[in-house]
Formats: C-alpha cells, sequence, structure tokens
C-alpha cells in the first residue's frame, strides 16, 4: 500500500502510534536543527519546530519528487490511476516536558537524566507535544499544541539509577518512557497518554478529518 501519511521523524513511538489507527506511514526524518529561542515560551516552541519539521520535509519531498508540487498526481494513461506514490499529508511533531518555569527536552547523558528524573520525583509536571500537519494537495497546513498533566511518584535514588542504566532516557523528553518501564514512574494523569508518548492521536485524527482526509480517518 503506498504511504498514506509521512511522518517527519525518526521517532519509533510516532510511527506506532499512526499505525495502531491502520495508517500506512514512510517516516522521512527532519534535519533541522531543535534549539530554543531565549525565554521562547514552551508552546510556542514546540509548535514552531513542529511546523519547521514538517515544512522541511515538504521541501525535500518536492525536491527530490517534483510531481508531487502539482494539485494532482501523474495519472497512468492505462488505468486512468495516480502512478507511483502520491505523497500528500506530512505530520510533524516536536514534544517537551515543562517542571515549574523549566523546560524539559532529551538529556544529553545520564547524569543529566538522573538529575531530571530527582527532579520530576513527587512533582506534577506538563508534557507539551506541538503537531503541524500540511496537506500538498491543497496547500494547507494545520497547527496545535496539546497538553497532559502528569505526577511522578516519590522516587528513591537507588530507584532513578535504576532506571536510567536500563537507556530508555536518552531519548526522551524528560528522560522516560510512559509507554516502557518508565510507566511504574507515574503516579497519576490528566490528559492524553497518547500526547505523552509523543502524538496526541485524538487531535491528530480529528484535524486530519477537519482539513479533508475522509478517506483516511477512521470515521
Amino acid at each position: 500500500m503506498p504511504p498514506q501519511i509521512v511522518l517527519a521523524s525518526q521517532s519509533p513511538r510516532r510511527k506506532e502510534l499512526l499505525e495502531r489507527f491502520g495508517f500506512s506511514v514512510k517516516a522521512i526524518p527532519s534535519q533541522i536543527a531543535e534549539v530554543r529561542q531565549p525565554d521562547e515560551p514552551a508552546e510556542h516552541y514546540v509548535k514552531r519546530l513542529a511546523r519547521e519539521k514538517t515544512l522541511s520535509v515538504v521541501q525535500r519531498i518536492r525536491a527530490t519528487q517534483p510531481d508531487q508540487a502539482l494539485p494532482q498526481a501523474r495519472v497512468s494513461r492505462v488505468t486512468g490511476k495516480p502512478e507511483g506514490e502520491e505523497l500528500r499529508w506530512v505530520v510533524g511533531a516536536d514534544t517537551v516536558v515543562v517542571l515549574g518555569a523549566e523546560v524539559l527536552e532529551k538529556p544529553k547523558d545520564n547524569l543529566d537524566a538522573y538529575d531530571m528524573l530527582m527532579n520530576l520525583s513527587g512533582r506534577e509536571h506538563l508534557v507539551i507535544t506541538g503537531f503541524c500537519i500540511v496537506d500538498m494537495k491543497r496547500e494547507k497546513e494545520g497547527i496545535q499544541a496539546v497538553k497532559t498533566t502528569v505526577r511522578f511518584k516519590t522516587l528513591s535514588k537507588n530507584e532513578v539509577e535504576r532506571y536510567v542504566a536500563r537507556g530508555e532516557s536518552m531519548d526522551k523528553a524528560g528522560a522516560y518512557a510512559i509507554q516502557g518501564v518508565g510507566s511504574y514512574l507515574v503516579e497519576s494523569l490528566a490528559g492524553s497518554y497518547d500526547n505523552v508518548v509523543g502524538l496526541p492521536m485524538c487531535q491528530v485524527v480529528q484535524m486530519l478529518g477537519e482539513m479533508g482526509a475522509t478517506d483516511l480517518v477512521p470515521y
């Protein structure tokens, strides 16, 4: 099946979330620098990065497949159907953890991961994911940020050391994976679970429907 959605990310978790809904997904990682501007609000930051990632991949698709810039894909004279892959929908996202006024991204090393988790211990934090969807056919885009409140249980130093040693922390905002062993760190959650994993599927599917992807959404 030709890909229905291009994911502007190398995150296996985001790809799995999309595939769980039955979407055929092609991952094309963006190559932009993920750098927060001085005093940039977390919500603005994740939305900006999500949009930049998505548009970066859109540009790469059009540079390598010029036909994708046309309103219609190339049509076969024999079958009357589009030839090859018609890449229309591109989705990008970025996630951060916010603890008070501090924005936590992916840890630099195990010590950084340890410090993040000890700071999160026994406290509430926000997980904010910004996502952007581009319709390459109609030249439209949508963007949104979703927040989930997460509370950690009180953690001992030994618990944190053992968790960091498992290796789950290194490519995760806030240094934990709620879909993995890190689920035992979480005492309670208010909001979208998928959002904490990396992509709020309720809102993503709703936006796809609103943007006209009626042949893809499951309703």
